[in-house]
């Protein structure tokens, strides 16, 4: 699977830990593809887009709001059945219902191209599938059942070329009318060179088909979302001319005001006025996260370190992980971030194709800007948000970072019974505004498969109000934590022993039985009643804490010898209702989280739940994700997706401060083997320890204590190098100049 963007996707996350022997050179990537599978295929692909006759897209940097012009590119996704040939070299044949060998061609590669035609009347977006990379012959508009392409202008992601503009003919003009007003209420004027005061930072809010201007201020202190001023500006953008765009609204104070003349004089005195005082950037600022109050320890002291005493036990060749039984190909996409192919355990796929659809927030309040902040981070293009973790902080020391062309893992290590739970994560950092999404793929030695998502960051503050008490709690002086629900999609195309899978519930049920010693007496107890989803809407589940029940994949043609069926169920964890009625404002958008599981019959134009332009499309969206199940089709020995959606709700709290921590704010689901081994795999691994007594009934001969051969030895571990890299390369820490994929 080929990575492609036309924008900067940082380092994907990779950790290992580094043996305890020396002068050994540990390999990252394995020979080089003959294939070409990690390649630079921007120019060509940039290159043929600039000379199609139709699409006629401007050359790089020499693009303007009006022309037609390339906003980002990511791969294709080439057919499930296809791909399957070409990794199993078989293809079925459904009329003998039997398997014949036959060699598997590779799949081409394609793009999906993301095109801004502002030389179109009316403007649009418009998506193209382009191929065969590098060699291309054709770029046509990519056409898939229930998506629509093109897509209204309105709808458009925000970029480099929109925001400078608004900086020239949106907030230097404002600036030059309201610094004064400014100046009086927050010490501080916008930024707009030359500028050398203070500063005040503009946020781009976006409140669905109505792409919100909301430049909602902040002062320019560590983080800006802790630290907002009541004013807001309502810009409206639809035109693809700068000079066209106007102020709507302007909200100072608890105030709407139509029109900046409006609000200047009416400032004079006729309205409420504030003053903020000048904030002093140090150490003491609550959300600065240097060293505050009293250290503990007392004295400087190193925390417990993570080593791989006789070196790594995983293999990367390709893109593709071995360690233990596992193995499994991955790929950032810059859409929609890490995602994984091909997972197999002891040789059988288990997972075809898992990863991160969505992430959304929707916020609640009562003023023009809290009320709705609603997000939908697909519009900023998830994948591009990854970010370089740094070691000894978001993961070991010893970590190994790897390019942007790789994907990180790491070992996590917890006790369980006799046995060391050493794991394989997968992780990526999202860093979307305030907000730190960390999305891990957890490989356990028992045959599980974790997917995980925390949340940490900055919370958006509000100025605080009387109106704002139902939503919010005082944190600081002037300062509401504004209450709001996070909600994540995913998306796991699941094959149990091959692709034909049934989907059922096993229902936990009460029930009432008399008493075999007394049949007089009743009593009540639990069975579990087995429920075979035949159709798409029938295997709707939404989590229901009254009804428990298994969630259960499984082929029937594949059982063990006590006649079960060899299954992974699916369990959930973190699972919040979306409270706002369904077709009601920005909710549309996000249809993909009413119910807590959706199970379909794959489909190839069932690729994306959501869209680009969700952050704005909440009209008529791009995608309706209910169209993949309301067709209800049979799902009974099928191909099967699961749709999984996730969620919590979150009302900051003073312990937020200055960041929120990621602990208790986890989600996921896990992947389980349920019958699918004749035991615990995990019973095979040296990491488990058996202890008894040497001689039976004599205990004062001591213990033995089995350790299935691993060694004893003691070994020092290796210096951190982070501040060495620093030297080489100040900026893979910070990445203060990297380009941010918003620009």
């Amino acid at each position: 699977m080929a990575s492609l963007s036309l924008r900067t996707i940082p380092a994907l996350l990779i950790w290992y830990f580094l043996p305890c022997t020396t002068g050994e050179e540990i390999p990252i990537c394995g020979a080089e593809n003959p294939n070409g599978n990690i390649i630079d295929l921007t120019e060509p692909l940039r290159d043929f887009l600039e000379n199609d006759k139709h699409i006629r897209a401007s050359k790089f940097g020499k693009h303007s709001l009006s022309s037609s012009y390339i906003y980002m590119a990511d791969l294709y996704p080439p057919l499930k059945k296809h791909t399957l040939i070409y990794l199993n070299g078989k293809a079925e044949a459904h009329y003998f219902e039997r398997f014949v060998t036959l060699p598997g061609p590779q799949p081409p590669r394609e793009a999906r191209v993301m095109m801004f035609r502002g030389d179109k009347y009316p403007p649009v977006v418009e998506e193209y599938k382009c191929g065969p990379l590098p060699n291309l012959r054709f770029c046509k508009l990519l056409h898939l059942p229930g998506r629509k392409n093109p897509v209204p202008f309105a709808y458009r992601p925000f970029d480099e070329t929109e925001i400078r503009a608004t900086i020239d003919y949106i907030l230097k003009p404002l600036n030059h009318s309201i610094s004064h007003i400014l100046m009086e209420s927050y010490n501080a004027t916008f930024c707009i060179p030359p500028h050398s005061g203070d500063c005040l930072m503009f946020t781009l809010l976006p409140v669905g088909t109505a792409f919100l201007g909301d430049i909602d201020k902040s002062y320019n202190v560590p983080f800006f979302s802790l630290h907002p001023v009541d004013f807001g500006i309502l810009v409206n953008f639809d035109s693809v001319d700068p000079y066209l765009w106007y102020i709507e609204q302007l909200w100072y104070a608890g105030q709407v005001f139509h029109s900046v003349g409006q609000f200047v004089y009416q400032y004079k005195d006729k309205i409420h006025k504030i003053v903020l005082h000048k904030l002093v950037d140090n150490a003491e600022l609550f959300s600065s996260l240097q060293l505050r109050g009293d250290p503990v320890p007392q004295k400087p002291q190193r925390p417990p370190l993570q080593v791989e005493p006789d070196g790594k036990r995983y293999s990367l060749v390709n893109r593709e992980v071995t360690y233990m039984h596992w193995m499994f190909n991955f790929r950032m996409s810059a859409l929609t971030g890490p995602v994984l192919y091909n997972v197999r355990f002891k040789g059988e796929r288990i997972v075809y194709e898992m990863g991160l659809q969505e992430i959304a927030v929707f916020y609640s309040g009562r003023t023009p800007l809290t009320e709705t902040i609603n997000f939908v981070h697909s519009g900023t293009l998830l994948g591009s948000h990854s970010k370089a973790l740094i070691p000894g902080a978001d993961c070991p020391e010893y970590s190994t970072l790897v390019n942007q062309h790789s994907s990180y893992s790491r070992h996590e290590g917890s006790f369980y019974g006799g046995m060391l739970n050493s794991v394989l994560t997968l992780r990526s950092a999202l860093v979307i505004d305030n907000f730190d999404y960390i999305i891990d793929f957890i490989f356990h030695q028992n045959g599980v498969i974790e997917t995980r998502l925390m949340t940490t960051g900055y919370i958006v503050a509000s100025y605080l109000s009387d109106i704002l008490r139902p939503y919010s709690f005082k944190l600081k002086p002037n300062i509401a934590g504004l209450v709001h629900h996070h909600m994540a999609h995913f998306k796991v195309d699941l094959d149990v022993m091959d692709t034909r899978n049934r989907f059922e519930t096993l229902d936990i049920v009460k029930e009432s039985v008399f008493l075999k010693q007394n049949h007089y007496v009743t009593s009540q107890q639990v069975k579990f009643v087995s429920s075979l989803k035949k159709t798409e809407l029938g295997a709707v589940y939404d989590y229901d804490f009254r009804t428990p029940k298994y969630l259960i994949v499984h082929n029937k043609n594949d059982g063990t010898e006590h006649w079960a069926s060899k299954a992974y169920r699916v369990q959930l964890y973190g699972m919040s209702p979306n409270l706002v009625c369904e077709g009601v404002g920005h909710e549309r958008t996000v249809p993909w989280a009413r119910h807590q599981m959706v199970v379909t019959k794959h489909k190839d134009s069932e690729q994306w739940s959501s869209s680009n332009y969700a952050m704005f499309d909440s009209l008529d969206p791009v995608v309706d994700f209910t169209k993949f199940y309301t067709d209800n089709e049979e799902i009974v020995d099928e191909d099967l997706v699961l749709w999984i959606s996730t969620g919590w709700y979150h009302l900051p709290h003073n312990e937020d401060l200055p960041v929120t921590p990621a602990v208790g704010n986890h989600i996921g689901f896990f992947l389980l083997p349920y019958n699918y081994f004749p035991e615990c795999p995990s019973m095979g691994s040296r990491d488990a320890m058996y202890v008894e007594h040497s001689k039976n009934y004599d205990y004062s001969a001591g213990v033995l204590v089995d350790r299935n051969g691993n060694s004893l030895n003691q070994c020092i571990t290796a210096k951190p190098t982070l501040e060495d890299d620093l030297k080489l390369n100040p900026d893979i820490a910070l990445e203060t100049n990297r380009v941010d994929p918003n620009l």
